[in-house]
């Protein structure tokens, strides 16, 4: 892998601007996590692509980024047809993962989110890759958006009250760009799991999610939910054929003082 730095001088951070539309939003008026979760998404990817480690970079040498955890603070969630900034930037690798921040702002320069992000590089065998040949284009900065820099493993289930869904097939609707389910889709589907009254009288106001194994269109997952705190839980998303563990996230709600 040949790498050229790209000579961008100091346009280190990435700043990109939304709206939050009506295709966004959800019955509260207001973005939908998974929205949010995909604007960070979209953010990173046009930042790489100006600093020339994007997506026409890595499919010219047969590798893709692959999301493996990341953990969002959101604060206050925008409103439907409010406008938003999302300002992201690289952090020093950490040996295979590199690392990526978030911050999102109101268009009064309020801070509503935080998010804090480790990626790996995938061929198409699906084996990881040194990113070391890729250091040197990364427009570092040292600076965290949330006080929890490291993300580590999350736990496994403990002895709280589990509750594990019926068995679902994934559609090709989840797939992606890389060949494989959407990271955004796995947040979608431990969402779906709580019922309807639970979600809109509360807010998701900070999320962890562990990606721990690629998914495709036909195969079927279930879900496990376990109540570890009235506010907290942990999630597992399985796939049926191996039963490994595809994804696991902890989820924690702020009820409505109204």
């Amino acid at each position: 892998m040949t790498v050229k730095k790209n000579g961008m001088g100091t346009r280190l951070y990435g700043r990109y601007e939304y709206s939050i539309n009506s295709y966004l939003a959800d019955s509260k008026r207001q973005a939908s996590l998974p929205a949010l979760f995909m604007l960070l998404q979209e953010s990173a990817l046009r930042h790489a692509e100006t600093h020339g480690f994007g997506w026409e970079f890595m499919t010219k040498h047969d590798c893709f980024w692959a999301l493996s955890r990341i953990k969002v603070r959101i604060e206050k969630y925008p409103q439907w047809q409010d406008s938003v900034s999302i300002e992201t930037w690289c952090k020093k690798p950490d040996g295979l993962m590199a690392r990526r921040d978030f911050e999102m702002f109101t268009d009064n320069s309020e801070k509503i989110l935080s998010a804090t992000s480790s990626w790996l590089v995938l061929n198409r065998e699906r084996r990881l890759q040194r990113i070391s040949e890729m250091a040197d284009i990364f427009p570092i900065i040292d600076r965290n958006a949330m006080d929890s820099s490291v993300l580590n493993k999350l736990p496994i289930h403990g002895s709280g009250e589990l509750t594990k869904s019926s068995l679902k097939t994934i559609p090709y609707s989840a797939m992606d760009m890389n060949g494989h389910v959407n990271n955004v889709m796995y947040l979608q589907w431990i969402i779906d799991e709580f019922p309807t009254g639970y979600i809109q009288n509360s807010d998701i106001c900070e999320v962890e999610i562990n990606y721990l194994q690629e998914a495709v269109a036909g195969q079927q997952y279930y879900t496990l939910v376990e109540k570890c705190f009235d506010d907290e839980y942990l999630c597992s998303i399985i796939r049926c054929s191996d039963s490994r563990e595809l994804s696991r996230m902890k989820l924690k709600f702020k009820f409505s003082t109204s």
